[in-house]
């Protein structure tokens, strides 16, 4: 992808799909960029900001869990939005999902959602 045509045009893709087909392609595309380095792993992940028009000083940052693809059959999980939720037995992240069987998006670990 070398011009800005090019992402432009891949941008509008994305833009059109609905969120349970865009974090599974996004599942595919942001673990790729992990970065070690000194002692540390840097992940890409999508995350989820909730500001409450009653609390103005609070925001909630969820991180998005990617699906389990093999309990799915191979596919993404349910065609519904991120109304599943829970957290990392492992990294004691919050997590959602489309998907009530899903990995942490930060150690892999699987996560079952509510």
């Amino acid at each position: 992808m070398s011009t800005d045509e090019d992402r432009v045009r891949l941008a509008r893709q994305l833009e059109r799909l609905p969120v349970h087909d865009l974090v599974d392609v996004l599942s595919r595309v942001l673990p790729q960029h992990a970065e070690d380095g000194n002692g540390l792993r840097t992940k890409l992940v999508l995350a989820t900001a909730t500001a409450y028009e009653q609390e103005p000083v609070g925001i909630d940052v969820t991180l998005v869990a990617w699906p389990d693809r093999d309990h799915y059959d191979g596919g993404p999980g349910p065609q519904q939005g991120l109304w599943e939720d829970g957290r990392c037995a492992q990294c004691d992240v919050e997590v959602s999902s489309n998907a009530k069987r899903a990995h942490c998006p930060v150690c892999n670990t699987p996560c079952t959602l509510t």
